[in-house]
């Protein structure tokens, strides 16, 4: 197939330098950014359960200070865990910012005589990233019944958490690499959601889940340089 083709093309270029680069970033900034959120989360729940033991001290007595505690402790947990539900999500928008090295690296590599755009400001991809999350978020907020009961049925809702995180992961990086592309030469007929679908896959196997957004990425680059010179061929 030729997406797993794009794929392997992608997984060899792993030893240029340049490939690593955005996961170094992308690692530090989104395990930072999960744990400012439990910090002010866990912040803001004591604040509100003192609060709420204060007006209710009839009825807990001496242990204001022990509820206090365990309602910090859950709404941390339930930070956590809902950090680490959309963690893909906030990796992949971060890569997204320092991801222009590796592209460069693929292009300069395997079609250097192709016409390539400058990266874009910092800003644009701020932007850029920041729709992502915002994209994901709600994506899964709409999906997350469906998600629930399709987990009753194990096989339902797992291919469905892999087809919309393949959906948002294919859409998001499609665009990140046609920002790279002379306008005339941007084409839809990319198929996003195949190697999105294998992204998310790879997201499930520890460790290999670092570089998943970059092989996307690659694969990506491959399949549209590849495609035009097959056809052009």
């Amino acid at each position: 197939m030729s997406v797993i083709k794009d794929y392997l093309r992608a997984f060899a270029q792993l030893n240029d330098p340049r490939f690593w680069k955005p996961v170094l970033w992308a690692t530090i900034l989104s395990v930072f950014s999960i744990l400012v959120c439990v910090l002010i989360g866990g912040g803001v729940i004591y604040q509100m359960a003192g609060s709420f033991s204060n007006k209710l001290t009839g009825w807990f007595g001496g242990l204001d200070g022990w509820f206090s505690g365990l309602a910090v402790m859950v709404g941390s947990l339930f930070i956590f865990g809902l950090g680490y539900f959309f963690l893909a999500s906030v990796y992949a928008a971060f890569f997204g910012i320092f991801l222009d090295d590796a592209l460069d690296a693929v292009h300069e590599t395997h079609y250097p005589d192709a016409q390539w755009n400058p990266p874009p400001g910092i800003i644009e991809s701020a932007i850029a990233s920041l729709r992502f999350i915002l994209w994901s978020l709600a994506v899964y907020t709409m999906a997350s019944p469906l998600l629930l009961i399709g987990y009753f049925v194990p096989p339902v809702g797992i291919v469905l958490q892999i087809l919309l995180g393949g959906h948002l992961l294919g859409r998001e990086y499609s665009q990140l690499v046609e920002l790279r592309l002379p306008i005339e030469k941007r084409s839809k007929t990319i198929n996003r959601l195949s190697h999105g679908t294998i992204a998310t896959v790879l997201w499930a196997i520890p460790l290999i889940n670092l570089i998943a957004p970059l092989l996307l990425a690659a694969s990506l680059v491959h399949c549209k340089f590849a495609r035009d010179a097959h056809t052009n061929g």
